[in-house]
């Protein structure tokens, strides 16, 4: 199963999202969300969750989630 690490890069109001394979290769992802408000998009849910499963994209989208709260100055 593959793995993700996510960081924020808070100056910017982006979490960035490094991706790794079984196989070794990573893939990047960048989700920039409005500072004031948190909204952001995952546009490349459907094809994270046809290579990777409904479940490890919602894990996914809760730790995006949690680190843009972070960025907001919650948590």
């Amino acid at each position: 199963m593959a793995s993700f690490r996510a960081e924020l890069d808070k100056p910017s109001n982006i979490v960035l999202v490094m991706v790794t394979e079984d196989d070794g290769s990573e893939h990047d992802y960048q989700f920039d969300f409005d500072p004031k408000s948190g909204r952001w998009e995952f546009s490349e849910r459907d094809l994270l969750e046809r290579d990777f499963g409904d479940e490890w994209c919602d894990e996914l989208e809760d730790e995006v989630e949690r680190l843009i709260k972070v960025g907001l100055g919650g948590e």
